[in-house]
């Protein structure tokens, strides 16, 4: 299981990471910049990743680094 992490800094607030959540784990908040993360179960697609421009997104759990590097062709 994967947990996503959000450097409320960096967030620009764009809602892109909310709208490529296959899994609804990310919520625009209705007051506030940052998305609000759901108690839902993450499985570590790295879409919100990817599509954060800021890289104010990342996520932790057994295989995240793993999945990355492959995706880079370490």
């Amino acid at each position: 299981m994967f947990r996503i992490l959000i450097d409320e800094e960096k967030c620009n607030c764009c809602g892109l990471c909310v709208d490529v959540c296959p899994n609804e784990i990310l919520i625009k908040r209705k007051y506030g910049c940052a998305p609000l993360i759901t108690e839902g179960e993450c499985f570590g697609c790295e879409n919100c990743i990817v599509v954060c421009e800021t890289e104010a997104l990342s996520i932790v759990g057994e295989g995240a680094e793993l999945s990355r590097n492959v995706d880079q062709g370490y």
